[in-house]
């Protein structure tokens, strides 16, 4: 191994500990939030008792006859400020709550008549993982969704649907329309429409002579989400759920609420195209015409320890303001499977249904698919491969297979390339030159001298150094790609593979309940048996490249570290689908074959002979290519520049 793989690896080796930081920055900080959370609803909890028990107390010193006065006038003095709360809409403050169930072959949903708006969401193609039932995206119990507007009654106050009753109309088993009429004949319509095989829900809001019900057109949307559990591992399902968001003109790409403002916190100030309740393979999502102009939004963690932490995961919430400029307006929902190329192809058919013609409003962005180039890689080369594959029904184990052979495929003349360069320089060592270099520069002091010697000498038989960048360069983006697209990958969700049961999430062979300390924050009380195959084959790897560069014995302390890292790659990559350690294993695995591969085919006498040969013909700085000509060229400059700094040393030393 030479000089420069070592480096890459190194470089490798500080990328993933940084991400293990970074996400234990970030839990940190979740479990910081959780604390203050507690301490808030603990305190609301208090306040709450205190007032009940003051009322208790005043009641037990009365009569039953001064109770039942009290009973009566209260509930004169509500009635009172019923019909002035809620004016010529204090009918509609009563009724008979109905629930409307529109459906389709991918999606079911309730209406409710009490508030008019949607009160629950299930996909039917799926299941809850955590649970074994179906999925459900909210309910009742998790979910509260009310649009409010200033009411005509005296106080003025805002009123809230959620608050009034509406009344069913042109109900079937797609649609539904909840009016809403003011005894001064103002009318506000909220229309449901499901389209058959899709996961969008148009959402009409119609007005008629609106001023006869409302004092203004301005609106106020309030929408607070409890996030459900979904998947088996909670920790990893956290990490990928967040409340995303797309302002006009803007790309939502890593712009997520909890990355851009730590305390869960964003203020709207500008046209919001729409928001996004997601959680790791599933979205409830909102799309306008631009409409929310102000406002603010909220995300909190529901700490594990809670009472309902096995059950939900945290808590978001949109208070939103929009103008109704016209008597309709569209607006669609969208409640489906965080599936890119799905969400890719109807992102123009739902700007166009809200009014925002064929502007793309990139809801595919709510999938994080990594930095810049990383996501360039799995959008551009992973996804359409994938999906081709995909196409032909195969098993995700054979897919994910073919995959690791097209990117090996290739990759292997780099690889090659790599390989040949890391054995010239071990085959180099037995030529007298080197060496006699070797005898010239015993001591460490001199190392550096004996370093630019040596370079030189490479040089001139024909030795790159820098064969090994290349190949790093162009895998470290597949290798990082593949790392964000494996836990995201909602094709691999229940899918499975020899003993692995859903390779979107870990594969466990080995679980425990006892908790022990440290080995439960490194391993989260489970082994998965991928991951340990996957760290075999490291191990063995490692063994094999230490092998081919004798070398490196002189360097113990480099070897511990190469070593380690398969080690440090188990603590990591435990948690992580079963999908990405499979595919790390089969790459690893195919390294090996390659490796024996090259080295059956490469003929070491004929490298050592050309070597000698090339020492009896140099060529010169300008005839060498590749990273070589660069570095001999480099050298060349530098030896120009420290020329030119003693001869001004010697002309300021003349004056």
């Amino acid at each position: 191994m030479n000089k420069n793989t070592i480096i890459g690896t190194l470089l490798l080796i500080v990328l993933f500990m940084g991400m293990t930081w970074w996400n234990g920055k970030n839990a940190s900080e979740r479990e910081q939030a959780r604390r203050e959370l507690r301490a808030k609803q603990e305190a609301e909890r208090a306040e709450q008792r205190r007032a009940e028990a003051e009322y208790n107390a005043l009641m037990d010193t009365l009569s039953e006859v001064q109770k039942d006065s009290i009973r009566n006038l209260a509930a004169v003095q509500d009635s009172l400020n019923q019909v002035k709360h809620f004016g010529s809409l204090v009918g509609a403050s009563k009724g008979e709550e109905q629930i409307f169930t529109l459906q389709n072959d991918v999606l079911s949903l309730d209406v409710n008549t009490h508030g008019g708006m949607i009160e629950r969401v299930s996909l039917k193609n799926y299941i809850n993982n955590n649970d074994s039932t179906e999925l459900r995206l909210f309910n009742a119990n998790n979910n509260s969704m009310s649009i409010s507007f200033e009411g005509r009654g005296a106080y003025r106050d805002d009123i809230s649907s959620s608050e009034l009753f509406f009344q069913p109309l042109a109900v079937s088993d797609s649609s539904v329309t909840m009016r809403l009429q003011s005894e001064e004949g103002g009318i506000l319509d909220f229309i449901y429409t499901l389209h058959e095989g899709s996961y969008v829900v148009d959402f009409d809001i119609r007005t008629k002579d609106l001023e006869r019900l409302s004092h203004d057109r301005r609106f106020n949307l309030k929408w607070n989400h409890k996030l459900l559990r979904t998947e088996v591992g909670r920790d990893f399902e956290e990490r990928y759920s967040s409340l995303y968001y797309r302002f006009a003109n803007e790309s939502p790409t890593d712009d997520d609420l909890e990355s851009s403002d730590k305390n869960g916190q964003k203020t709207v100030s500008g046209p919001l195209t729409w928001f996004n309740f997601k959680n790791q393979f599933f979205s409830s999502m909102l799309i306008s015409r631009n409409l929310f102009t102000d406002g603010e939004m909220r995300t909190s963690l529901i700490d594990a320890n809670d009472p309902f932490g096995n059950i939900y995961l945290k808590d978001y919430s949109v208070n939103l303001y929009f103008d109704l400029e016209n008597d309709s307006e569209r607006l669609c929902f969208y409640f489906g499977p965080n599936n890119y190329p799905l969400l890719n192809e109807i992102s123009e058919e739902v700007a166009e249904r809200v009014g925002l013609g064929d502007e793309d409003i990139e809801l595919e962005h709510t999938i994080y698919l990594g930095w810049p180039i990383v996501r360039w890689v799995n959008r551009f080369i992973v996804l359409p491969f994938f999906h081709w594959l995909d196409s032909y029904h195969l098993n995700y184990g054979l897919i994910i297979l073919l995959m690791t052979l097209l990117i090996k495929g290739i990759t292997f003349p780099f690889v090659r390339k790599s390989f040949i360069s890391s054995a010239k320089m071990r085959i180099a060592q037995r030529l007298p030159e080197v060496q006699k270099l070797n005898e010239k520069y015993p001591n460490q002091e001199d190392a550096m001298k004996k370093q630019q010697e040596m370079m030189a000498l490479y040089g001139r038989i024909g030795v790159n150094q820098m064969g090994g960048c290349l190949p790093m360069l162009f895998q470290w983006p597949v290798l990082i790609a593949l790392f964000y697209f494996f836990p995201t990958s909602i094709e691999l969700r229940g899918q499975s593979f020899l003993w692995a049961h859903d390779l979107s999430t870990y594969d466990a062979i080995i679980t425990w309940n006892r908790h022990i300390p440290i080995v439960d924050w490194v391993f989260n009380q489970h082994i998965s048996l991928f991951c340990i195959l996957m760290t075999a084959v490291n191990m063995f790897y490692t063994w094999l490249v230490q092998k081919q560069n004798p070398s490196q014995q002189s360097m113990p302390g480099m070897k511990f570290m190469m070593y380690f890292m398969p080690l440090m790659f188990l603590a990591i990559l435990n948690n992580y689908s079963a999908g990405l350690s499979y595919y790390y294993f089969l790459s690893t695995l195919i390294s090996i074959l390659i490796t024996y591969i090259i080295r059956a085919t490469m003929d070491e006498d004929k490298i050592l002979e050309q070597m000698k040969y090339n020492l009896t013909h140099p060529k010169k700085k300008n005839e060498q290519s590749g990273c070589a000509g660069l570095m001999a060229r480099a050298q060349e400059a530098q030896k120009m520049q420290q020329k030119q700094m003693k001869e001004q040393v010697r002309k300021q030393y003349r004056k």
